[in-house]
């Protein structure tokens, strides 16, 4: 692309991923969702998203249609040495001019095999031929290199599908080149991590918020979690008052903004000197694990008992059972909070927190089906929201869209004294 004095405005990004595997769904895409993370984080956005096999008079049909309509297109995968990578031939076919062989890239694959010993395979001469008047794309990386060349006013690069070769590129090429030649906008995205409200249920508590034109608002649910994404400048005027009045409308289902859940609570216990016990039955380690992998020196210890095995008394009183793991697992006097999830009964289960100030319990059932991995994230989820609840002096017993709550208890610890 050539030099400009004066930036043009913000251009349309569409990316093109190739290859029956992707198109299959036989491999997943990480290449696309890393860029288009990547594009945002940088100022720029991605307007479309395409993927096409391993056919050259499709392929060559899709680039010209991406050409009428983008600015810029980034290519993505089959410029490897075998059959079916078709991507600079169908290009070249778009384009109507012949491949040609490059000597530079030629030159240099030829002394990286010579610098490994090893003499270079005739296929590999494959990766130096390049549509007549391409750029050349450094790939350090590998041995297929990038490319870029016009297309009815269309920038296309052209980049190898495996994933290091393709960020290296990226970074360190192709997007300095945008820069350069394009104004990014300095947006960023405000995350709201919210959880026990549905998506109709957001949409309802959302709808008093009045935004304005300059600002968007977006939605990822990723279970157990819904993201509420406000898009805005970075210097916008009223920036903390929009996150605000947003952050008000969704009250106390706000676990976390910007961060992880648990990294939210691990400030929070920190700043409080408080550690974690816990205790899991129907959640079978995975309230330890997300614990433990995101803020293992708050865990004193934990424990995992069978779901086989439960005893009477656990059957005749849950909620009290919970109550007596979660306090049994702290030692009195000490600034220890214990967490515990009983098993499963009759589709019902129990969890509980014991804290220097009492403890709570509540016996809850799912709503809706739910995967036992994803029935286990959900139900160890709802401990760590009782935990920042009381960490935040809010009430710890709350409802939950996907939950029913059949009964809860609260006792004192004058009580429990």
């Amino acid at each position: 692309m050539d030099n400009q004095q004066h930036k043009t405005p913000m251009p349309r990004i569409a990316m093109l991923s190739t290859g029956e595997e992707v198109l299959l769904g036989d491999i997943t895409d990480t290449n696309a969702a890393w860029l288009s993370r990547m594009l945002y984080e940088n100022g720029f956005a991605m307007s479309r998203r395409v993927t096409v096999g391993d056919e050259l008079d499709e392929m060559a049909v899709e680039l010209v249609r991406l050409s009428q309509t983008e600015d810029v297109v980034i290519v993505n995968g089959g410029l490897g040495p075998t059959t079916d990578d078709l991507t600079t031939a169908a290009m070249a076919s778009a384009m109507g001019v012949e491949l040609t062989l490059n000597e530079t890239w030629l030159d240099e694959l030829k002394q990286r095999y010579e610098r490994h010993g090893r003499p270079m395979a005739q296929s590999n001469l494959k990766q130096a031929m390049l549509p007549d008047g391409a750029r050349l794309i450094d790939n350090p990386n590998g041995t297929a290199c990038g490319f870029y060349c016009q297309l009815n006013g269309c920038h296309f690069y052209f980049t190898p599908g495996v994933p290091s070769e393709f960020f290296c590129m990226v970074e360190q090429q192709i997007l300095p080149e945008l820069s350069h030649n394009y104004a990014p906008s300095a947006r960023s995205c405000y995350r709201l991590f919210t959880f026990g409200l549905s998506e109709s249920g957001i949409s309802d508590a959302m709808a008093s918020v009045s935004l304005p034109d300059d600002v968007t608002l977006g939605y990822r649910s990723s279970l157990p979690f819904i993201e509420v994404k406000l898009f805005m400048a970075d210097d916008h005027p009223d920036k903390e008052q929009l996150i605000d009045a947003v952050q008000s409308c969704l009250g106390d289902h706000v676990v976390s903004c910007n961060q992880a859940m648990v990294q939210a609570l691990a400030a929070d216990l920190n700043r409080q000197g408080a550690v974690l016990k816990v205790v899991e039955q129907f959640t079978g380690g995975w309230l330890a694990s997300t614990l433990n992998g995101q803020a293992a020196h708050l865990v004193e210890q934990g424990w995992v008992m069978s779901n086989a095995h439960v005893p009477e008394q656990a059957v005749a009183n849950p909620l009290a059972a919970s109550l007596a793991m979660a306090s049994a697992a702290i030692a009195q006097g000490q600034h220890q909070i214990g967490l515990a999830c009983g098993p499963e009964l009759h589709g019902q289960i129990c969890v509980a927190i014991s804290t220097p100030e009492g403890e709570w319990g509540q016996r809850l059932s799912f709503k809706r089906h739910f995967s036992h991995d994803n029935a286990r994230c959900y139900m160890a989820t709802v401990l760590l929201d009782m935990l920042r609840r009381y960490l935040h002096g809010q009430p710890v017993i709350a409802d939950y869209a996907s939950l029913a709550r059949h009964d809860d208890i609260f006792i004192d610890a004058e009580t429990i004294a």
